[in-house]
């Protein structure tokens, strides 16, 4: 007997026993469907809005609105989700997919760790540096559904040429010459940046991340350039010599690692209260990557006063009102889950203000903001559904029940 359905999915999660395949092909899914009986959190609405209907359509949302408020038509695709909670797919905004991609970061553990990722709540990640011509295929695979994984945004990095001596630039290099790469060059006050970020641009990049060992002046001309040809710019919050006061006089779109902060200025635990302000006046984002700070410490407890000053530094920056991204930088140990846990229970943060940090501020941060992010007619169907509410206890973030990318269904798998 064949079951339609509506019917089908209806008495799944009304607890029937009852299964689909765990690798679906996403090209045999339906693309039109109803998610009912939801509890909408974004950042878009002050208070949880119950009993909502969101219409997915392709791969976008076609509409939101209280349920009943409308006929839905009997051959739609009719999820009833009553009491659980629906959110905007979860955003990484600091990840190393391809450091060494002939190594640690071979093909079959970076599809492993990137499903995990998608089927846990994440439909979008920036990678802050790795070899492009990996990454390029991998973002092309999961945005066609080839494989699943979140979309995968990545950087071309920049840095003085002194920087290339360093080995993971090598391992993302390796068939060509570490700084000769577009994706990983080294660049001074002589380089032809019209020249230089054309070819960055041709990798696939989203944007230029500026690592280290550059001054403010040439910060200054490659922010310039790289938004005449239409590229983002990111940068390390330090980049000495440029202080972070310099890159965020530049326009770079967001700076990464809260302790790097504190080189604004000689003091030891110094005021930032000014370096905060210029932050929202031209509004910058911090990557703060409390993630990977924590490994760090824990890792090596000489290095515990690096996680003290990431914890004071960010909660502070929180409270005069800077916009955090939630990025983990610890090379996928841990999930953006955790980096949410951690803005919460160290820095601060209410488990919204994390949620926040997570979807529109990560959006904002990757230059997304306009298709994802927020639950809205006409975004992308980038969602997470989960039983129970994260605005009680961050943990429930990871109570998942399906995630749903650019429309394609992922069903929690045990």
């Amino acid at each position: 007997m064949t079951i339609a359905p509506r019917i089908l999915l209806s008495l799944l999660l009304s607890g029937m026993s009852l299964s689909l395949p765990a690798q679906k092909p996403a090209r045999q899914q339906s693309r039109s469907y109803a998610l009912t009986g939801v509890i909408l959190i974004d950042a878009g609405h002050d208070a949880p809005l119950r009993d909502q209907t969101v219409l997915v359509s392709g791969d976008s949302i076609a509409d939101v609105f209280p349920d009943g408020a409308r006929n839905l038509p009997d051959s739609i695709v009719l999820i009833r989700l009553h009491g659980k909670f629906l959110l905007p797919g979860l955003i990484d905004t600091h990840v190393h997919l391809a450091t060494d991609p002939s190594g640690t970061d071979n093909r079959t553990a970076t599809l492993d760790v990137l499903q995990r990722m998608l089927r846990s709540g994440i439909t979008s990640v920036r990678d802050m540096a790795g070899d492009a011509r990996i990454l390029a295929g991998l973002s092309r695979d999961a945005r066609v559904g080839d494989i699943p994984a979140p979309n995968i945004y990545f950087s071309a990095l920049m840095a003085g040429p002194s920087f290339f001596k360093d080995p993971r630039t090598m391992a993302s290099s390796r068939g060509g010459i570490a700084g000769g790469m577009p994706y990983m060059r080294a660049v001074a006050d002589t380089t032809d940046l019209r020249q230089a970020i054309a070819e960055a641009k041709g990798t696939g990049a989203t944007g230029i991340k500026l690592y280290a060992n550059l001054g403010p002046e040439l910060v200054a001309r490659i922010v310039a350039e790289a938004r005449r040809q239409g590229l983002l710019v990111w940068g390390h919050a330090w980049l000495d010599p440029a202080k972070p006061s310099d890159l965020i006089r530049a326009g770079v779109g967001s700076i990464s690692h809260t302790p790097l902060l504190i080189h604004e200025s000689p003091d030891s635990l110094p005021d930032l209260s000014a370096l905060f302000s210029l932050m929202k006046k031209n509004n910058t984002l911090l990557d703060a990557t409390m993630s990977a700070y924590r490994q760090w410490a824990q890792q090596d407890s000489s290095k515990a006063w690096y996680y003290y000053i990431t914890k004071l530094y960010t909660a502070a920056a929180h409270r005069a009102g800077v916009k955090v991204c939630a990025g983990t930088d610890d090379d996928q140990q841990n999930f953006v889950q955790g980096e949410m846990e951690l803005l919460v229970h160290d820095a601060g943060f209410s488990p919204k203000d994390a949620i926040i940090a997570a979807t529109k501020y990560a959006a904002e941060a990757l230059g997304i903001e306009k298709v994802c992010g927020t639950i809205e007619k006409g975004k992308k169907a980038d969602l997470l559904v989960v039983t129970n509410n994260p605005l009680d206890h961050i943990e429930n973030i990871r109570s998942v029940v399906l995630v749903t990318l650019a429309g394609r269904i992922y069903w929690k798998q045990d």
